[in-house]
């Protein structure tokens, strides 16, 4: 396929073909993309091949429905936003949850450069990150209960914050240096091969809708809404396989279902 066809299908299913290109729809992709194209390290655990070629991202989460996690999905964006002509940056960052530590880079996520501001859209950090652009200016970004902001720490270094129980947590944290595809590579190949990626040892799947966020983490789901959180334990590859394909809209088959849940069974 041709890249035009592949961003025309790409805009057609989020219904946002032939909008005008401003604000509203940088903030409309990135809100469609999280809550239709599932978060997962699905793929990772079934052994799928995962290259990072445009044609094949399109065609592993936009067609195939197996999703896919930051070097996938942010890759995906980065080329539908570049096609349509939007002046867009990648670089990687180090996941932190809050802590002075120092990891590898192992997340990806675009910046965009808007009417001389700057924004980083990420659809690929599963359910705690951002639906909407967030500002570099530190200005907080607000979307529905969730701020979102990005604050420098040690000079050139920038958190993408959340405002939890009254605090800004850190998610992760990143330096505006130069990166390229070889350095998505590397990270990637880390994320879905190494015995210890978090991506390797654990089976995760999201979708973040406008008012509920789905998520699972190995043997539990989580449906999360402002009420509050309701969390199911689950007991069978039946029950694995209904919340994947039912719920995630994770194209898995039955047989797949099993050995995910065979797998979980025995770590």
């Amino acid at each position: 396929m041709q890249n035009n066809e592949m961003v025309e299908g790409y805009l057609q299913l989020l219904d946002l073909l032939n909008r005008k290109l401003d604000f509203e729809f940088l903030s409309d992709v990135v809100a469609r993309h999280v809550a239709t194209f599932a978060f997962s390290s699905v793929g990772c655990w079934l052994g799928d091949n995962l290259p990072l070629d445009f044609e094949s991202l399109y065609h592993r989460i936009v067609v195939k429905r197996r999703g896919g996690y930051c070097f996938e999905h942010n890759g995906l964006l980065y080329g539908i936003l570049e096609d349509l002509g939007f002046s867009v940056t990648l670089y990687l960052a180090r996941v932190i949850y809050n802590q002075d530590t120092h990891p590898g880079l192992t997340h990806r996520i675009t910046m965009i450069e808007y009417e001389k501001e700057r924004y980083a859209l990420d659809v690929g950090f599963g359910p705690l990150g951002p639906r909407i652009p967030v500002s570099m200016s530190g200005v907080e970004s607000q979307d529905g209960e969730k701020i979102f902001r990005i604050a420098e720490g040690r000079t050139g270094e920038y958190h993408m914050q959340v405002l939890k129980k009254g605090a800004f947590f850190s998610l992760y944290r990143f330096e505006l240096a130069r990166y390229g595809q070889s350095d998505c590579e590397l990270g990637h190949f880390y994320s879905h091969r190494h015995p210890d990626a978090a991506f390797v040892n654990n089976l995760v799947a999201a979708l973040i809708l406008e008012n509920e966020t789905r998520s699972l983490r190995n043997l539990e789901y989580w449906v999360t809404q402002q009420s509050g959180t309701q969390i199911q334990k689950i007991c069978s590859s039946e029950q694995l396989w209904r919340i994947l394909v039912g719920e995630l809209d994770i194209q898995v088959t039955e047989k797949e279902s099993d050995q995910l849940f065979e797998r979980l069974n025995a770590s």
